[in-house]
C-alpha cells in the first residue's frame, strides 16, 4: 500500500460519483461521508444525483482526478464538504440529523 495514502479506506474502495464528473463535464464540489455505512460520495451540486447518472469507481480514481480531495481524508462519518469552485478551499459541516 502507498505509504502516502491519507485515507483510512483503501485506494480501491468503491465510491459514488456521477457520469458528468467522470467525463470531466463538472468538477467535484460536494463530498459526503455517509454516517450509516461510511460510503463516500463525490458530486457536483449542479447535477442532481440519480441512479441514471450514478457510477461506482475506486477512491484512488477520484484522488487522481482531483488531488485536493486528499485534504478530506479525515472527514468524519456523517459530515459533508463543499467548495465554491476549483482551487477554492474546502469547507466542512456535519449533516443535519433527522428526528422523528
Amino acid at each position: 500500500m502507498d505509504p502516502d495514502w491519507p485515507f483510512d479506506d483503501p485506494p480501491n474502495v468503491a465510491v459514488f460519483t456521477t457520469r458528468q464528473v467522470m467525463k470531466g463535464e463538472h468538477i467535484i464540489d460536494y463530498v459526503v461521508h455517509d454516517d450509516d455505512d461510511g460510503a463516500w460520495q463525490f458530486l457536483n451540486r449542479a447535477v442532481d444525483f440519480d441512479m441514471a447518472n450514478a457510477m461506482l469507481v475506486g477512491l484512488s480514481e477520484m484522488v487522481k482526478r482531483d488531488s485536493s480531495l486528499r485534504e478530506l481524508w479525515d472527514l468524519p462519518y456523517g459530515w459533508f464538504a463543499w467548495r465554491e469552485g476549483k482551487g477554492q478551499p474546502w469547507h466542512r459541516a456535519e449533516m443535519e440529523q433527522e428526528t422523528g
